[in-house]
C-alpha cells in the first residue's frame, strides 16, 4: 500500500521537474496571461495533458518505437524550430511597435494553444515520454501493479496543472501592476525565449538531417 502511495509524489516531483524548466509552453501560458487569461494556465495544461494522454496511448500500443525514432524527431525539430522562429519574431516586432497584443499567445482559445505547444511547438515532450516517462512509469509498474501507475499519472498531471494554472494566476494578477510598458517587455521576453529555443532546435536538427540525406 505504500509503496504505491509514493508513486503520487515521485509522479509529481519528476513531472514538475520538467515543467520548472523555461519552454515554449510556460513562454505561451505567461504571454496568455499578460492578456488576463487567469485560467490561461489551466486550460493550457489541460491540453498539456490531452496531449500526453495521446502519446501513451501509443506507447502502449507499440508506436513508441515510431516516436523515438530519429526521423520523427528530426522532422518535428526542424518543423517546430522554424515555426517557433515565426510566432518569437512576431512578438518581438510587436513588442517594439506596442501594438499587437497577444501576438505570441495567439487568438485562439489556450485550451488548443496546450496542445500546440505540447506537440508541433515542442518536440521535447514526445522525447520525453519515451525515455523519462515511459522508464519511471515501468517503474510504477513494477513496484505497485496497475495502482502505482494510476498514482503516478496522477501526481504528474496534478503537477502539471498546478505550475501552469499558478504561473497564470501570478502573471494575470500583477497585470495591474505592469503597465504598458510592463506588458511590453513580458511580451519582448516571452517572443525571445521562443526564438532562443526555435534556433537551438534548428542548430540541433538540421546537422541530423544533413548527416542522414548525405549517408
Amino acid at each position: 500500500m505504500m509503496e504505491t502511495l509514493l508513486q503520487f509524489p515521485i509522479g509529481f516531483t519528476i513531472a514538475l521537474s520538467g515543467a520548472l524548466i523555461p519552454g515554449p509552453l510556460l513562454a505561451y501560458v505567461v504571454a496568455k496571461a499578460g492578456e488576463g487569461g487567469r485560467l490561461s494556465g489551466t486550460f493550457a495544461a489541460a491540453g498539456h495533458v490531452l496531449v500526453e494522454l495521446v502519446f501513451l496511448a501509443l506507447i502502449v500500443m507499440g508506436l513508441g518505437v515510431i516516436l523515438s525514432s530519429i526521423a520523427f524527431q528530426v522532422a518535428l525539430g526542424i518543423l517546430g524550430g522554424i515555426m517557433l522562429l515565426a510566432l518569437g519574431a512576431l512578438g518581438i516586432r510587436s513588442s517594439w511597435r506596442g501594438g499587437g497584443r497577444g501576438r505570441v499567445a495567439g487568438g485562439y482559445h489556450p485550451l488548443v494553444g496546450g496542445v500546440l505547444f505540447s506537440t508541433i511547438l515542442n518536440p521535447s515532450v514526445p522525447v520525453w515520454w519515451v525515455t523519462v516517462g515511459l522508464a519511471t512509469l515501468m517503474e510504477a509498474y513494477v513496484l505497485a501493479s496497475t495502482a502505482g501507475v494510476v498514482m503516478w499519472l496522477l501526481g504528474h498531471f496534478t503537477a502539471d496543472f498546478a505550475w501552469f494554472s499558478g504561473v497564470s494566476l501570478a502573471v494575470a494578477g500583477g497585470r495591474r501592476f505592469m503597465g504598458t510598458r510592463g506588458y511590453r517587455a513580458l511580451l519582448l521576453v516571452c517572443a525571445s525565449v521562443m526564438v532562443v529555443i526555435g534556433v537551438y532546435l534548428l542548430l540541433k536538427y538540421v546537422p541530423i538531417l544533413a548527416r542522414v540525406s548525405t549517408s
